[in-house]
């Protein structure tokens, strides 16, 4: 029987655990919260959920503890099917403030390109259900994970997973997006780079328009456009990114000013090598506008609008 091993980290105090992948469990109590877990489909190309319940009374080290420990098993103890690898020995986790490190041995870095990043994703969107858990980072032996390009991943969030409606995540690919938010006033844009995994065939212009409306991964940049707003369409001809929005776009977000919920979507475009202006269009049409921003004319970036920024300390 394989074993692995979960060495729990807390910050500040340090505990560590030997778990069996057949161990038994005490029965939970009366009050528990129903979640889910992530395992591998029966083909095993994608994941897909599983119900699990956790006790509501237990501290946030346990409920990482136990989710893990779920996925390790499999689903019905069945190791094949479990999220985590056979061949990972050890899994090491840290709880920082609203995120979780978790760390694998070397094994890792053998897994197949596509098996890795189901793993991430089950993992990620698994622990990112507990109330206290925003982001989840890996690292392996220590060493934080990189991508093809040697780019440190960092923080993901169930959002840096992007699939087509209906797609499976084994069509992956990672991007490193340039997208540009609102400052706190609402008044100028602010520059984020957000790493993704998403499904390769979803192209980089309806990539970056999906990411500009589900908002910033940081607390220090905020949304532009309207949660509510449905893509209807993207495609880029000539230079030209043609985007067709439902009418929700025009709904304005909290203190954001139409100039910077514009030029949020046309800067994010125009950081595409493809894209050199930006048609925005409601419901198929031109003839509309937001406030001064006439829509029947085509947008080009705007840098006056980009706050500075801030050097490293």
């Amino acid at each position: 029987m394989n074993r692995i091993c979960i060495l729990i980290k807390i910050m500040p105090v340090m505990l560590v655990l030997m778990l069996s992948c057949a161990c038994n469990r005490a029965e939970t109590g009366p009050e528990e919260k129903d979640t889910y877990v992530y395992d591998l489909s029966r083909d095993m190309t994608f994941i897909e959920q599983a119900e699990y319940s956790i006790p509501m009374n237990s501290d946030l080290s346990n409920q990482v503890e136990q989710l893990l420990q779920r996925m390790i098993d499999g689903p019905d103890k069945d190791r094949i099917r479990s999220a985590i690898p056979e061949e990972i020995t050890s899994v090491t986790y840290i709880i920082g403030h609203q995120t979780v490190n978790v760390d694998f041995d070397e094994s890792f870095n053998k897994i197949s390109q596509m098996r890795r990043v189901l793993c991430e994703a089950a993992i990620v969107k698994t622990l990112c259900q507990l109330d206290n858990v925003y982001a989840v980072s890996f690292s392996v032996d220590s060493t934080p994970l990189c991508d093809s390009r040697n780019i440190p991943v960092g923080l993901l969030t169930p959002d840096s997973f992007v699939e087509n409606e209906g797609a499976m995540i084994n069509a992956y690919e990672r991007a490193q997006l340039t997208l540009y938010f609102a400052d706190e006033s609402g008044q100028s844009l602010v520059e984020k780079t957000e790493n993704i995994t998403y499904n390769g065939n979803i192209s980089m212009d309806r990539l970056v328009v999906d990411n500009v409306i589900s908002g910033p991964h940081s607390t220090d940049a905020f949304a532009t456009i309207d949660p509510a707003t449905n893509v209807l369409s993207v495609t880029t001809q000539d230079g030209v990114c043609y985007v067709n929005l439902s009418r929700d776009f025009l709904n304005k977000t909290s203190n954001v000013s139409d100039e910077v919920i514009v030029y949020s979507l046309v800067n994010s475009l125009t950081e595409l090598g493809n894209v050199n202006k930006v048609q925005i269009l409601i419901d198929g049409s031109k003839d509309e506008s937001l406030g001064a921003y006439d829509f029947s004319s085509q947008f080009e970036r705007n840098l006056e609008l980009i706050l500075p920024v801030s050097p490293e300390k």
